[in-house]
């Protein structure tokens, strides 16, 4: 008896002891305790355009573990303000939903303002993928392939994810008649993590950046993004790279810089 006794008490203080010489627990290869990143001098000047005091400090940023709460797949509309440009001080309404093809258990549609459909899926282990836009103005989808990875589980603080993209421009009318081809070198880079404030409250958010470096028709592509992604939210405030149709169409250059004023339920 006193054997097993004495076999449990130095089971318990083999652990306690493995426990506390642990400095922290360790998640996708990172610390819980997490890796601050100050934001480059060239990033704070781009995003100055949210307003004054929209981005806070850095905060410590961990592996994505949980990529559907960062982009909320659900049916709900946000409402935010434009910071800059011709339509300052304009509100846009952006909505997700499911898409209504036979995959829509998996397959989501963000509408972004009233001009463009994004189409998205989710694949094992938290892969975030766009699968094709729609611009409502010029009556164009705009298909990727392979289709573009946003995010995914395990993504670390730091870590970049590079593609190379075939793009395709269809009539939506007629989505056998294909208008323009091109190719994207596309980059979508995990930047750190930060506190940002906005009409709707303050959040602790992760921040993506994405560039987007190409030729589609005879356009040229050169452009970039940024979003705040926080934790059961979705996008808090955002300078969104250019939709394909805005280089083929519109010859539009400029930047439509958003913050949240309400989340609808």
């Amino acid at each position: 008896m006193k054997s097993g006794r004495y076999l449990k008490v130095a089971f318990a203080l083999f652990v306690g002891v493995l426990w506390i010489g642990l400095p922290s627990f360790v998640l996708c290869g990172e610390k819980v305790s997490g890796k601050i990143i100050q934001m480059s001098d060239k990033d704070r000047e781009t995003l100055a355009v949210l307003g004054d005091g929209v981005v806070g400090k850095a905060l410590p940023a961990l592996p994505l573990a949980s990529v559907k709460d960062l982009m909320p797949l659900m049916t709900t509309e946000w409402v935010y303000r434009i910071t800059a440009g011709g339509n300052r001080g304009d509100l846009q309404t952006d909505s997700i939903g499911k898409s209504k093809n036979a995959s829509a258990e998996k397959s989501w549609r963000r509408m972004v303002g009233k001009k463009y459909i994004e189409y998205f899926r989710v694949k094992e282990g938290g892969k975030l993928l766009e699968i094709s836009e729609a611009d409502l103005t010029e009556d164009v989808i705009t298909h990727y392939n392979p289709p573009i990875l946003l995010m995914y589980d395990g993504l670390r603080p730091g870590e970049t994810i590079k593609q190379e993209i075939k793009i395709t421009v269809y009539d939506l009318d007629d989505p056998t008649d294909a208008k323009y081809r091109g190719k994207l070198a596309v980059t979508h880079s995990y930047v750190g993590a930060y506190e940002v404030s906005v009409p709707a409250g303050r959040y602790e958010t992760v921040l993506l950046k994405s560039t987007f470096v190409g030729k589609v028709g005879p356009a040229s592509v050169n452009d970039f993004g940024y979003v705040f992604f926080s934790k059961g939210h979705g996008v808090v405030a955002s300078v969104e790279r250019m939709h394909v149709g805005a280089f083929l169409f519109y010859n539009k250059t400029t930047k439509t810089p958003k913050v949240l004023l309400r989340k609808k339920p």
